[in-house]
């Protein structure tokens, strides 16, 4: 049997180890970081894997080694975290991986921004800081009223802020050197970008030999709330619909420009009246359980296209020589929470099954946990997805959803 390693198996990459074992291939967990960071610990599961490894104990050669042990034939990386090492240990072992020179592009998303400028591409204003002083400098250079300020490298919105005038600036920057970033490393820098006002659209694909096929796309709905902008709503949208092409066509160039020839990427470009542009990229699969409920509406999903990228290239052929099925309208409903306590019940887990368009869940809660009001992505209570053929359905469902959650019914708090 064949040996594949994934590299931090968390968040939607907990789903790759089955996926890999149905075609055979048995699979080891490498932990580019350990203990395994908190944001993505509950989504680990070690009885998917042969064995595990944590990087920081043997290091690069001796793990390298390791895996031509094991005669891997591909490594793959699981989150975001996983995004360099996976890449780097790919190319060591001559596996499909990304670029080798534009790998550190991956993960700082000031340089992320810098590639695409100098390959024609639109990027948005910004700068890099490393203290107070550089950053409030530096902050005339944007010519903007609205400033975004975010670690250089982390995912989702851990450490985002919007910021109106210089004070925000400067409070924000304050929280985020020096803090630890959601995979429990410190923030040495901090990026300040100008604020883009428009329509937030994600593009998911799959790439091998420089080749990139998307699987699906969606449109982010967010609202103010608790001194943020909170995620509301994820609507899936087909990739041959109009409204998604000048997306796409613009998504297609950056996967060249970044050197993303091999695996998973999921793209956040805003689109505002100059056209898209990008906010950021993971060279990863789409987060939390996105790419498990795509498998629920579509006959193509990252998960099963990046196993077929890794073992089975002639497949992968077949399959993207044609645009995805969509089955079902679909869209995911982001839980908010406005009470601050200790998690005392969870009803709703149970509740979510009596949906008519339900498909999967996910909850970044238990009972006993101690609960704040939702102001990002982290500290959402969960997300609940739906799938239907009827868009009525899925409206009503949301209704639901909301209405349950205004009540306190979904999760009680004491």
């Amino acid at each position: 049997m064949r040996h594949v390693a994934i590299i931090d198996p968390y968040s939607s990459g907990q789903f790759l180890a089955s996926e890999f074992l149905s075609r055979d291939c048995r699979c080891l967990a490498v932990h580019s970081n350990y203990p395994i960071p908190a944001a993505f610990a509950k989504s680990y599961y070690p009885d998917n894997f042969e064995r595990e490894f944590i990087f920081a104990d043997s290091g690069f050669d001796a793990l390298l080694a390791t895996l031509r042990q094991y005669a891997c034939v591909a490594v793959v990386a699981g989150a975001e975290s996983g995004v360099l090492l996976a890449n780097q240990l790919a190319d060591a072992l001559g596996l499909p991986c990304c670029d080798p020179s534009k790998l550190q592009m991956l993960r700082d998303k000031f340089q992320m921004q810098e590639q695409i400028r100098r390959d024609g591409l639109r990027a948005i204003g910004q700068f890099q800081a490393h203290n107070l002083e550089q950053a409030l400098a530096r902050l005339p250079e944007l010519q903007t009223a609205r400033t975004v300020v975010k670690p250089l490298s982390s995912c989702g919105t851990d450490g985002v802020s919007f910021c109106e005038d210089s004070a925000q600036v400067g409070a924000a920057v304050e929280r985020v050197l020096g803090a630890p970033n959601c995979f429990g490393q410190p923030n040495q820098g901090v990026l300040v970008q100008e604020y883009i006002s428009g329509v937030e659209y994600v593009v998911d694909s799959v790439s091998l030999g420089g080749r990139h096929y998307v699987t699906n796309t969606s449109r982010y709905e967010k609202a103010a709330l608790n001194g943020s902008f909170v995620y509301m709503q994820e609507h899936f949208i087909h990739p041959c619909d109009p409204q998604v092409q000048p997306l796409i066509a613009y998504a297609l160039k950056v996967l060249t420009s970044l050197g993303i020839d091999f695996g998973a990427a999921h793209m956040e470009i805003m689109l505002d009246e100059r056209g898209p542009v990008l906010i950021e990229v993971g060279a990863r699969l789409h987060g939390a359980k996105a790419p498990r409920n795509a498998q629920l509406f579509s006959n193509i999903s990252q998960i099963d296209l990046l196993v077929d990228a890794a073992i089975d290239p002639e497949r992968f052929n077949q399959r993207t020589a044609q645009p995805p099925v969509h089955y079902k309208h679909s869209r995911a409903v982001s839980l908010i929470n406005g009470q601050r306590g200790t998690v005392a019940a969870m009803p709703g887990k149970d509740w979510v099954n009596t949906l008519a368009s339900y498909t999967t869940a996910f909850w970044n809660i238990a009972e006993g946990d101690a609960i704040e009001p939702t102001r990002g992505l982290f500290d959402s209570p969960g997300g609940i997805f739906l799938a239907h053929e009827s868009l009525a359905a899925l409206d009503s469902d949301t209704r639901l959803i909301r209405k349950m959650e205004q009540e306190g019914k979904l999760w009680t708090v004491a």
